[in-house]
Protein backbone atom coordinates (compact mmCIF):
# COMPACT_ATOMS: atom_id res chain seq x y z
CA UNK A 1 0.00 0.00 0.00
CA UNK A 2 2.96 2.22 -0.12
CA UNK A 3 2.53 5.15 -2.36
CA UNK A 4 -1.42 5.16 -1.55
CA UNK A 5 -3.22 8.96 -1.05
CA UNK A 6 -6.81 9.09 0.42
CA UNK A 7 -8.13 12.36 0.58
CA UNK A 8 -10.66 13.07 4.28
CA UNK A 9 -12.04 16.38 4.08
CA UNK A 10 -13.47 15.65 7.56
CA UNK A 11 -9.86 15.51 8.99
CA UNK A 12 -7.23 16.80 6.76
CA UNK A 13 -4.56 17.05 9.82
CA UNK A 14 -4.46 13.55 11.15
CA UNK A 15 -1.13 11.62 11.23
CA UNK A 16 -3.37 8.23 9.67
CA UNK A 17 0.31 6.01 9.15
CA UNK A 18 0.60 3.02 10.79
CA UNK A 19 2.80 -0.19 10.60
CA UNK A 20 -0.72 -2.77 10.88
CA UNK A 21 -1.13 -2.88 6.97
CA UNK A 22 0.76 -5.27 4.77
CA UNK A 23 2.93 -7.63 5.96
CA UNK A 24 5.02 -5.54 8.05
CA UNK A 25 5.54 -2.72 5.40
CA UNK A 26 4.52 0.85 6.49
CA UNK A 27 1.92 1.88 4.97
CA UNK A 28 1.16 6.11 4.67
CA UNK A 29 -1.90 7.76 3.92
CA UNK A 30 -0.82 11.21 2.50
CA UNK A 31 -3.16 13.68 3.36
CA UNK A 32 -3.92 17.08 1.52
CA UNK A 33 -3.90 18.76 4.53
CA UNK A 34 -0.71 21.69 3.84
CA UNK A 35 -3.14 22.82 0.86
CA UNK A 36 -5.99 23.43 2.52
CA UNK A 37 -4.12 25.13 5.30
CA UNK A 38 -2.81 27.33 2.31
CA UNK A 39 -6.28 27.77 1.01
CA UNK A 40 -8.02 28.70 4.04
CA UNK A 41 -5.39 30.92 4.94
CA UNK A 42 -4.90 32.97 2.18
CA UNK A 43 -9.43 32.68 2.25
CA UNK A 44 -8.82 34.03 5.85
CA UNK A 45 -6.88 36.69 4.71
CA UNK A 46 -8.69 38.25 2.17
CA UNK A 47 -11.61 38.24 4.21
CA UNK A 48 -9.95 40.19 7.09
CA UNK A 49 -8.75 42.27 3.91
CA UNK A 50 -12.12 43.44 3.14
CA UNK A 51 -13.91 43.80 6.06
CA UNK A 52 -11.03 46.42 7.52
CA UNK A 53 -10.78 48.18 3.71
CA UNK A 54 -15.06 48.49 4.15
CA UNK A 55 -14.99 49.92 7.47
CA UNK A 56 -12.37 52.03 7.01
CA UNK A 57 -13.78 53.71 3.71
CA UNK A 58 -17.53 53.40 5.24
CA UNK A 59 -15.75 55.11 8.50
CA UNK A 60 -13.92 58.14 6.34
CA UNK A 61 -17.05 58.45 4.10
CA UNK A 62 -19.11 58.77 7.30
CA UNK A 63 -16.07 61.69 7.99
CA UNK A 64 -15.48 59.86 11.63
CA UNK A 65 -12.54 61.16 13.64
CA UNK A 66 -10.90 58.08 14.01
CA UNK A 67 -11.90 56.44 11.25
CA UNK A 68 -9.49 53.74 12.58
CA UNK A 69 -11.47 52.22 15.21
CA UNK A 70 -13.78 50.64 12.84
CA UNK A 71 -11.25 48.33 11.27
CA UNK A 72 -9.79 47.57 14.34
CA UNK A 73 -13.39 46.01 14.92
CA UNK A 74 -13.90 44.39 11.85
CA UNK A 75 -10.35 42.52 12.14
CA UNK A 76 -11.37 41.11 15.67
CA UNK A 77 -14.92 39.95 14.83
CA UNK A 78 -13.36 38.96 11.39
CA UNK A 79 -10.92 36.69 13.38
CA UNK A 80 -13.93 34.37 14.40
CA UNK A 81 -15.88 31.70 12.47
CA UNK A 82 -19.44 33.11 11.98
CA UNK A 83 -21.52 31.62 14.32
CA UNK A 84 -18.68 32.85 17.31
CA UNK A 85 -18.16 35.96 15.21
CA UNK A 86 -21.95 36.77 16.05
CA UNK A 87 -21.13 36.15 19.38
CA UNK A 88 -17.83 38.17 19.93
CA UNK A 89 -19.73 41.17 18.04
CA UNK A 90 -22.21 40.81 20.57
CA UNK A 91 -19.54 40.63 23.78
CA UNK A 92 -17.59 43.83 21.94
CA UNK A 93 -20.86 45.86 21.38
CA UNK A 94 -21.74 45.38 25.03
CA UNK A 95 -18.57 46.00 26.65
CA UNK A 96 -18.08 49.35 23.95
CA UNK A 97 -21.26 50.66 25.26
CA UNK A 98 -20.40 50.39 28.75
CA UNK A 99 -16.85 51.59 28.73
CA UNK A 100 -17.90 54.67 26.70
CA UNK A 101 -20.88 55.15 28.74
CA UNK A 102 -19.12 54.89 32.06
CA UNK A 103 -15.67 57.02 30.31
CA UNK A 104 -18.32 59.92 29.63
CA UNK A 105 -19.66 59.64 33.23
CA UNK A 106 -16.53 59.76 34.71
CA UNK A 107 -15.03 62.45 32.89
CA UNK A 108 -18.21 64.52 33.21
CA UNK A 109 -18.66 64.15 36.87
CA UNK A 110 -15.58 63.03 38.98
CA UNK A 111 -11.82 63.85 38.89
CA UNK A 112 -9.45 62.24 37.14
CA UNK A 113 -6.74 60.51 38.52
CA UNK A 114 -4.98 56.99 38.43
CA UNK A 115 -7.06 55.85 41.48
CA UNK A 116 -10.76 56.97 40.00
CA UNK A 117 -9.32 55.24 36.98
CA UNK A 118 -8.45 52.12 38.34
CA UNK A 119 -11.88 52.19 40.20
CA UNK A 120 -13.87 52.97 37.30
CA UNK A 121 -12.56 49.87 35.99
CA UNK A 122 -13.56 47.71 38.69
CA UNK A 123 -16.89 49.10 38.46
CA UNK A 124 -17.36 48.32 34.88
CA UNK A 125 -15.86 44.59 35.72
CA UNK A 126 -18.70 44.24 38.73
CA UNK A 127 -21.30 45.70 36.08
CA UNK A 128 -20.28 43.21 33.57
CA UNK A 129 -20.33 39.96 35.96
CA UNK A 130 -23.92 41.67 37.52
CA UNK A 131 -25.54 41.95 33.92
CA UNK A 132 -23.55 38.10 33.49
CA UNK A 133 -21.78 38.99 30.45
CA UNK A 134 -19.17 37.06 29.61
CA UNK A 135 -15.62 38.68 30.68
CA UNK A 136 -14.28 39.34 27.23
CA UNK A 137 -17.50 42.09 27.54
CA UNK A 138 -15.10 43.56 29.98
CA UNK A 139 -11.70 43.86 28.19
CA UNK A 140 -13.58 45.44 25.66
CA UNK A 141 -15.47 47.66 27.92
CA UNK A 142 -12.19 48.92 29.57
CA UNK A 143 -10.17 49.14 26.23
CA UNK A 144 -12.70 51.57 25.36
CA UNK A 145 -13.35 53.24 28.72
CA UNK A 146 -9.31 53.52 28.42
CA UNK A 147 -9.57 55.45 24.91
CA UNK A 148 -12.13 57.56 25.99
CA UNK A 149 -10.61 58.60 29.36
CA UNK A 150 -7.77 59.57 27.84
CA UNK A 151 -9.11 62.02 25.07
CA UNK A 152 -7.29 65.04 24.97
CA UNK A 153 -10.17 67.06 23.87
CA UNK A 154 -12.11 66.75 27.22
CA UNK A 155 -14.60 69.20 26.59
CA UNK A 156 -16.26 67.09 23.92
CA UNK A 157 -15.54 63.95 25.63
CA UNK A 158 -19.86 62.69 25.18
CA UNK A 159 -19.07 62.79 21.67
CA UNK A 160 -16.15 60.96 21.75
CA UNK A 161 -17.70 58.14 23.79
CA UNK A 162 -20.55 58.69 20.93
CA UNK A 163 -17.83 58.09 18.20
CA UNK A 164 -15.89 55.25 19.41
CA UNK A 165 -19.46 53.82 19.86
CA UNK A 166 -20.14 53.93 16.04
CA UNK A 167 -16.61 53.13 15.08
CA UNK A 168 -17.19 49.87 16.52
CA UNK A 169 -20.55 49.09 15.62
CA UNK A 170 -19.49 50.19 11.96
CA UNK A 171 -16.61 47.47 11.74
CA UNK A 172 -18.50 44.79 13.80
CA UNK A 173 -21.72 45.20 11.12
CA UNK A 174 -18.86 45.22 8.39
CA UNK A 175 -17.31 42.66 9.90
CA UNK A 176 -20.27 40.03 9.99
CA UNK A 177 -21.66 41.18 6.70
CA UNK A 178 -18.34 40.12 5.28
CA UNK A 179 -17.96 37.17 6.73
CA UNK A 180 -22.23 36.16 5.92
CA UNK A 181 -21.73 36.55 2.42
CA UNK A 182 -18.07 35.25 1.51
CA UNK A 183 -17.39 32.70 -1.14
CA UNK A 184 -17.66 29.29 -0.50
CA UNK A 185 -19.35 29.55 3.35
CA UNK A 186 -21.23 27.39 3.99
CA UNK A 187 -24.86 28.86 4.48
CA UNK A 188 -26.19 25.95 6.61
Amino acid sequence: MAGVSFWRPDCPFVDLSDEKHGDGERSTILLNGADLLMQASISSSLQIALAAVLALATAQALQLPDAYWAPISAIVCSLEAFDRAFETARRRLIGTLLGVGLAAVQVSFVQQSLLTYGLCIGLLGWLCYAARLHPSSLRFGAIAFTVVVTEADQAAIWLTAATRFIDVALGILVALLVIQYWPGRSKS
